[in-house]
């Protein structure tokens, strides 16, 4: 049993489908999905596609070759360091301070020392990342 709402509802929805139910279909309309994606694609070859590929220089200046690997020495070293200062293995500076008993010598530079360990060690490590930029552009 349908109620008054229901009837008016589908009384529009009716209505707003007889014009596309009752339109013919176009004589220049493709017929099948496959005629349809025919038409729709552009004729091109792989070709079309190729690109050309950009040439190194010959010769690198041997100054920047040396400058390059320096860079990439510092970069190490500095990631070294920061594991040496911050990291999670048993041989680091904060791994060994903080396992030390409070009434220590160690303990007591883990009270006073360890925020400042800690910042010197990402201080360290943003600046290893800012060399790893300039690394990046000197490879361009």
């Amino acid at each position: 049993m349908a109620t008054s709402f229901q009837k008016a509802f589908r009384t529009l929805i009716e209505a707003d489908l007889k014009p596309v139910l009752d339109e013919t279909p176009d004589k220049d309309a493709p017929k099948t999905d496959r005629e349809a994606l025919a038409g729709e694609l552009e004729q091109t070859t792989p070709e079309d596609f190729d690109v050309q590929v950009a040439k190194r220089p010959e010769e690198i200046d041997p100054r920047k070759v040396e400058q390059i690997k320096k860079l990439q020495h510092w970069i190490h070293e500095f990631n070294e360091f920061t594991k040496f200062l911050n990291g999670t293995d048993s041989s680091s500076l904060q791994y060994q301070l903080n396992a030390a008993p409070e009434e220590s010598l160690f303990g007591d530079i883990a009270r006073s020392e360890k925020k400042k360990i800690s910042r010197i060690a990402a201080d360290l490590s943003a600046m290893a990342e800012g060399l790893k930029g300039y690394l990046l552009s000197a490879n361009e």
